[in-house]
């Protein structure tokens, strides 16, 4: 601080000084510079800035009293300093900075880290392929494979750099039998039958996280930081591969979903009740009967079906998302009409609640039934889905208004939603006329390309292809890969009111069918049946998904198959049509 020279009371000019007074003035000024240092450091205050460097010049800091220093510098490091690598907040990230109290390696010295990386305490998953659907693993049976001693894996493979990390984790040595490999010849290898462990950064789609004491790492029911993993191994990595838990998010996409029909009949007119349709839990089938009929398409195998509790499991695999959205295949007119069977559809305004007590965020409008009751169906329909705060796209009065897509928060993430109509040109919306959103390249590729500069993660979810068969047709496969080029993280497709194929393209995967969802389609087997995608995420990238194959009982509800058993019957149909496309899972 500028001293300032002292005036007297009067306001007049300054007082000429003595030596003495000079001395006692020097020795006073001293006493209050050290007791206002003592003051500063106390309360631990910043330091004024001098108007004058020379005044500095040889003053102790606020922060470490006594200390001389060069003028300029500071030995505080200030409010804005880092305390902990990567992290300039100072507050240490649970993701990236191992519990002192929980040391998952202790055999050796932590590993140094180098410019431009981070220690990580690291979950290490086992994985295996892709349609493997065994059930998880214990630590004991975790540790008998790793040792050559597995009653259920007879080829192991580690990562090479992590071997010692991991047997220092779990405590054992691992046998002669357990092969070292880089991630890429895990990923590829397991496929075939074997059990790998791998980073939880290094984890892709085209491999099935196991859980490990009944702890999961991905999905809805995943741990939410990295110690709360079994098996954690601090290692270093470069800040976008510093695994971090508690920044992953789980999408759930359900297809084909209706309120008209059998759903009506059930839910009002039986009086099973709101909240009948998505209480369905798990089943399995017991047999199957001869036949469903559908006109035009000849009759059908229908399986007889036990329930086995769990009452509630579809909806809290809804609510437990961190984004849930389905197809919303009928309008909600004002002039709204029960239709036992056949077409067209309308849905009760009120029996949107089916879905929004079930945790539904959003809903797409982009199907050929919306424009079943004309304009002022699709009016209503926005008017009421606003009324019960369903966010929605895909339908509007005019193009304009179709076009518009959502972005909405997932997690940590934000999500693009974009549906689209390749069908019933006849009902697309125009500029001057309602309708639903085409997939026209000139409309979806300007979309998609905005939407993944707003975005985290975009989602295509067209309503395409040939109704009751899982094989896509060339020009789905053209627009899916179209749209993956211009930003598309995962493209969701529904409309075959079946299964279908599954692709792979620029390591983004394409599911050109999941099926119907709430439907009343019980006349065949593979119209009953269905899967709710089940997505994780990772900025911004889809590490794992899983299937959860269903069946649609009592024209009305859902429920989950076991996937080791009856819902093998859901993944041979998509491998079906799955042939012939890339997928190399």
């Amino acid at each position: 601080m500028q001293r300032r020279e002292s005036r007297g009371a009067s306001g007049g000019p300054p007082r000429r000084a003595g030596a003495s007074q000079i001395l006692v003035g020097a020795l006073f000024a001293l006493l209050l510079l050290g007791t206002g240092a003592f003051v500063f450091g106390a309360l631990n205050a910043q330091p004024m800035r001098s108007s004058a460097p020379s005044d500095a010049a040889g003053q102790p800091s606020a922060g470490t009293p006594g200390a001389s220093q060069a003028p300029g510098t500071s030995t505080d490091p200030g409010p804005d300093a880092s305390m902990g690598p990567g992290d300039p907040s100072g507050s240490p990230d649970p993701g990236t900075s191992p519990d002192p109290g929980a040391s998952p390696d202790t055999s050796g010295p932590p590993p140094s880290t180098s410019p431009g990386t981070v220690e990580v305490a690291m979950p290490v998953v086992p994985v295996v392929g892709f349609w493997d659907m065994a059930p998880g693993l214990s630590r004991a049976e975790l540790v008998a494979a790793l040792e050559g001693d597995s009653q259920r894996y007879d080829s192991v493979l580690v990562p090479a750099d992590d071997r010692a990390a991991i047997e220092a984790a779990l405590g054992v040595t691992m046998g002669a039998s357990v092969t070292d490999a880089q991630p890429d010849e895990i990923l590829a290898s397991v496929k075939d039958g074997a059990l790998g462990l791998l980073r939880a950064a290094d984890v892709t789609p085209r491999v099935r996280a196991l859980a490990l004491e009944d702890v999961e790492l991905f999905g809805n029911d995943r741990v939410r930081s990295n110690l709360d993993w079994p098996l954690v191994i601090s290692v270093t990595e470069p800040p976008e591969r510093a695994w971090d838990q508690s920044a992953a998010v789980t999408i759930v996409a359900g297809g084909d979903s209706m309120m008209d029909r059998g759903i009506y009949e059930r839910v009002i007119n039986r009086d099973k009740g709101i909240d009948y349709p998505l209480d369905g839990g798990t089943i399995e089938i017991t047999g199957r009967y001869c036949c469903g009929t559908f006109t035009g398409l000849g009759a059908y195998e229908v399986p007889e079906y036990r329930k086995t509790g769990n009452a509630g499991l579809v909806r809290a695999k809804l609510v437990d998302a961190d984004l849930a959205f389905i197809n919303l295949e009928n309008p909600t007119p004002d002039n709204w009409t029960f239709h036992l069977h056949g077409t067209p559809f309308s849905g009760k305004p009120a029996l949107l609640e089916i879905f929004t007590r079930a945790g539904i965020d959003w809903v797409s409008l982009a199907n050929n039934h919306m424009y079943d009751y004309g304009p002022s169906g699709i009016e209503d329909t926005l008017r009421h889905l606003e009324r019960f705060g369903l966010e929605y796209a895909g339908a509007g009065m005019d193009l304009e208004e179709a076009r518009r897509y959502s972005v909405l928060p997932a997690g940590s993430s934000t999500v693009a939603l974009l549906p689209c109509l390749t069908i019933t040109p006849e009902i697309w919306a125009r500029p001057d006329r309602a309708g639903t959103m085409p997939c026209n390249d000139d409309q979806m590729i300007p979309n998609i390309e905005r939407a993944s500069e707003e975005a985290d993660i975009v989602i295509v979810f067209p309503s395409w292809g040939p109704e009751y068969t899982p094989f896509p047709q060339n020009s789905q496969q053209r627009f899916a890969a179209k749209w993956v080029a211009a930003g598309a993280d995962v493209v969701v497709g529904f409309g075959h009111h079946m299964v279908a194929g599954m692709e792979e393209i620029d390591e983004r995967l394409v599911f050109y069918s999941i099926g119907n969802f709430v439907f009343d389609q019980n006349w065949a087997e593979f119209t009953m049946e269905g899967i709710l995608p089940e997505m994780t995420f990772y900025q911004g990238e889809m590490v794992q998904v899983r299937l959860n194959p269903f069946l649609t009982i009592d024209q009305a509800q859902p429920n989950f198959l076991d996937p080791a058993g009856d819902g093998e019957a859901v993944f041979r149909e998509i491998r079906r049509g799955s042939e012939g496309l890339d997928l190399d899972f």
